[in-house]
């Protein structure tokens, strides 16, 4: 992680915060007409699924019994991957000077993509992954790696919030029963928290840090960007297919990809 030096967008206090925990929420990082914006942006690309980039997928959840299709997620997109590929408003959104700063904050000047997907929680969603850290499912020779999680709904604890381990990071890689889940037992003493959110909101999270996807018991999706950066010296070691991977987003501390 960077050291502490000239911060560009975070207090020393956030920085500390995210060093001591993992993760890191910044509040409102959106505008509410952003947001306006986004979910009509989002919408589109959950309903209109046929007319994409080959590249890009997407994952479809039965309807849940008991629960009503979301009118905004006809098709009860659950997750996809390589989202940026869908236009240049998506593109832009990996790109965004406000995250990259935060990461050139969090991890040094030189910063990369890692890759870009969607996790939606459509009503009657239920989690069967259990607690885990990604760290096994994207290694790199450091873990100087994290996501950003853009929230576009508002999230609570019956509403699909992802759940952390603070500190759960400083531990390193945590055994598993089958190559990627952590036992129950092995995180008790453990405090779990939720992770609340409001449209706008971003959760910073780093990939080692252990945590768990929420259910959603109510009558509305509740969905989420997840953007991956690491740093330029963290290289792949998993085989990263993904679009835009590595793709070189800061040097020397200074954003190098404009909006377009």
């Amino acid at each position: 992680m960077a050291s502490s030096g000239q911060l560009k967008v975070l207090t020393e206090e956030q920085r500390r915060f995210f060093a001591d925990n993992g993760y890191l929420t910044i509040e409102g990082m959106y505008s509410s007409d952003e947001m306006d914006e986004m979910r009509r942006q989002f919408h589109d690309l959950i309903t209109n699924t046929e007319d994409r980039p080959k590249a890009m997928s997407y994952d479809f959840m039965e309807p849940a019994p008991g629960y009503p299709i979301d009118p905004y997620n006809p098709k009860n997109v659950r997750g996809m991957m390589d989202q940026p590929l869908a236009s240049e408003y998506w593109f832009n959104n990996i790109t965004d000077p406000r995250i990259v700063n935060v990461f050139i904050d969090l991890f040094g000047p030189d910063i990369d993509f890692h890759n870009g997907k969607v996790r939606n929680n459509p009503p009657g969603f239920t989690n069967k992954q259990g607690w885990h850290q990604d760290w096994p499912y994207e290694r790199h020779s450091t873990t100087d790696l994290a996501a950003a999680i853009i929230y576009l709904d508002e999230t609570g604890v019956d509403a699909g919030a992802t759940t952390v381990l603070p500190g759960s990071h400083k531990r390193g890689e945590w055994p598993t029963r089958d190559g990627r889940t952590v036992a129950d037992e092995d995180v008790e003493g453990y405090k779990a928290v939720p992770m609340l959110a409001n449209p706008g909101d971003v959760l910073f999270i780093h990939v080692m840090v252990l945590h768990t996807a929420g259910n959603n018991y109510t009558n509305r999706s509740r969905h989420k960007i997840i953007n991956e950066y690491k740093t330029k010296d963290a290289i792949d070691r998993w085989g990263n297919w993904c679009a835009f991977a590595n793709l070189p987003l800061a040097r020397n501390g200074e954003v190098l990809i404009p909006q377009l």
